[in-house]
């Protein structure tokens, strides 16, 4: 194996580390024998909690992105309510605007199967953002941001705008109505607060979202695009849905939410012919192209969305 620290003609490179030393350097080949019970006995199965893995490999293989489809199948089987915890659903920004780095685009996917339940099967959807812009303590924007500097009517519009590709003879009156009726978003807040003591906008990490009341994901997954190596886990438990919801999302939803306040109705509408995607780079300059890699590091600036 290479040292770390030794140079490589390549930008990037995967180490595989063994941890304590000694042990093998690769998990031994997975035998039916290593489940802790007998499936075919409930009393075995006491404690255990129904859990599906899930994840991809980014750019390190192209065909291989099961963890996408799985976020997408379980948006299309909900039939109630789908609650999410996000960092964001925008793509990431030219820092200082709301304008998308070139090459980067809107979650189609995602947006088309969450408007597809609000439409035909008449389903709510929930959704706490980072407030836009936010940096964590003292850090520089390229070191961590949260929040791609998308407003909760941004990300509303988007999703409209996939239901008016569902069906382009749906009224405005009708989307207007299921804005308002089934489609709830907001910037997580503590206390009431968007900002902490230091005058810092409140971020999040999280990528969780709730299918029903009675399944949940939780892993490295963001819903925005961002093609990364990522790892989940969907909990297929009613029973630990609920705890998990009393533990985290509950709290941070009567914490930041507030009918009216964090997503405009007619911010959204008006929003809906607004082309938020970033330009293609096919035909772009080495400049510009150059640009959109050093945007890609990070955004800059705490958000004044509330002091505008």
């Amino acid at each position: 194996k290479l040292p770390d620290n030794l140079p490589t003609p390549l930008q990037s490179r995967v180490t595989v580390s063994e941890f304590p030393e000694g042990i093998d350097e690769f998990p031994p080949r997975y035998e039916k024998s290593c489940i802790p019970f007998d499936s075919r006995f409930e009393d075995d199965r006491r404690g255990h909690v129904p859990m599906i893995t899930m994840g991809r490999y980014g750019s390190l293989l192209y065909s291989a992105r099961p963890s996408d489809d799985a976020i997408e199948a379980m948006f299309k089987e909900a039939r109630t309510i789908i609650r999410c915890a996000l960092q964001d659903l925008g793509p990431i920004t030219i820092p200082g605007t709301k304008i998308a780095v070139p090459g980067c685009v809107w979650p189609k996917t995602y947006l088309k199967a969450l408007g597809e339940a609000i439409y035909r099967r008449g389903v709510d959807v929930e959704i706490v953002l980072s407030n836009p812009g936010s940096i964590p303590g003292n850090l520089s924007p390229t070191e961590a941001l949260y929040g791609n500097g998308w407003t909760c009517a941004d990300v509303a519009s988007e999703i409209i705008k996939s239901i008016k590709e569902l069906d382009e003879d749906v009224e405005d009156d009708q989307l207007r109505k299921m804005v308002q009726e089934n489609l709830r978003l907001c910037y997580l807040k503590q206390g009431k607060k968007h900002k902490w003591g230091t005058e810092k906008t409140k971020g999040m990490h999280a990528k969780h979202f709730i299918i029903d009341d009675s399944a949940y994901y939780i892993g490295s997954q963001n819903l925005y695009v961002c093609d990364l190596a990522e790892w989940g886990i969907l909990v297929d438990d009613p029973k630990q849905t609920a705890k998990a919801m009393q533990e985290y999302w509950i709290p941070m939803w009567d914490n930041s939410y507030h009918d009216g306040v964090d997503c405009d109705v007619d911010e959204v509408m008006d929003g809906l012919d607004i082309d938020r995607d970033g330009e293609s780079l096919t035909f772009a300059s080495h400049s510009t192209r150059l640009n959109a890699t050093k945007a890609l590091a990070g955004n800059s600036g705490s958000s004044d969305y509330y002091s505008a």
